[in-house]
C-alpha cells in the first residue's frame, strides 16, 4: 500500500499590496447653531439676516461658556450666512480672538450630507467649532454617529453638540449643551 502526499498547491490569488493609511488624530468637534436671528422678510435675502440685539447679547455669554466647555479650540468654521458669521465672530471673541473664522459652503443650509461629511474629513485641527443651521447640524450629527432614531432631536438657537471623532473615523456623540447652560457658564 503506497501513500503519497500531495505537493502543496501554490495559490494563484494575488494579494493586494498593503496600503498604509495615514491615521487621523483624534478630533473633537462642536456643532453650534447660530444665535437668534432677524425674522425672515420679503425685503431681505435669507443670507443677509443678522443676529437680533438679543442674539448678540446672548452669543457674547454663550461664546465665553463655550470657551470653558471646549478650551483650546484651534479653528472656527462657519456657514457664509450673516447670522452664522456674526455668531462665529462672537465665538472667536470668547477665545480672546485667538481663533480665526473660516467660512465654508459645507455649513450653509441645503448642503448635501455627502458634502458635509467630506468637509468633516478635511478638518485637520484636533478641536474645532462648526457654526451652522438647523436641521443640517442635527442631520450631520446623526450621520456622523450613525444615529437613525430620535426624530424629535432638535438643536435650539445657540445650543451645541459635542462629537469626538476617533482616529479610525468612528464618531461618538459626547454631549449636548443648551444655550441657557452655556450662557450660565459664560457669566
Amino acid at each position: 500500500m503506497s501513500t503519497s502526499k500531495a505537493a502543496p498547491r501554490k495559490s494563484t490569488r494575488k494579494s493586494a499590496p498593503a496600503v498604509k493609511a495615514e491615521p487621523q488624530p483624534e478630533r473633537f468637534l462642536v456643532l453650534l447653531r447660530h444665535a437668534e436671528a432677524e425674522e425672515p422678510s420679503s425685503d431681505k435675502k435669507d443670507e443677509d439676516r443678522g443676529l437680533t440685539a438679543k442674539g448678540h447679547a446672548q452669543m457674547k455669554k454663550i461664546a465665553r461658556g463655550l470657551a470653558h466647555a471646549l478650551p483650546k479650540a484651534e479653528a472656527i468654521y462657519s456657514s457664509p450666512l450673516l447670522r452664522a458669521v456674526q455668531t462665529s465672530l462672537w465665538v472667536s471673541k470668547g477665545y480672546h480672538s485667538g481663533v480665526s473664522v473660516t467660512t465654508t459652503d459645507a455649513l450653509a443650509p441645503g448642503t448635501s450630507m455627502k458634502d458635509f461629511l467630506a468637509f468633516i474629513a478635511t478638518i485637520k485641527e484636533r478641536r474645532a467649532v462648526l457654526v451652522g443651521h438647523e436641521p443640517a447640524l442635527t442631520s450631520g450629527l446623526r450621520a456622523l454617529v450613525r444615529l437613525d432614531v430620535w426624530d424629535r432631536l432638535d438643536l435650539k438657537k445657540g445650543g451645541c453638540y459635542g462629537v469626538r471623532i476617533l482616529s479610525d473615523g468612528t464618531a461618538t456623540w459626547e454631549w449636548m449643551l443648551p444655550s441657557r447652560l452655556l450662557r450660565k457658564m459664560g457669566e
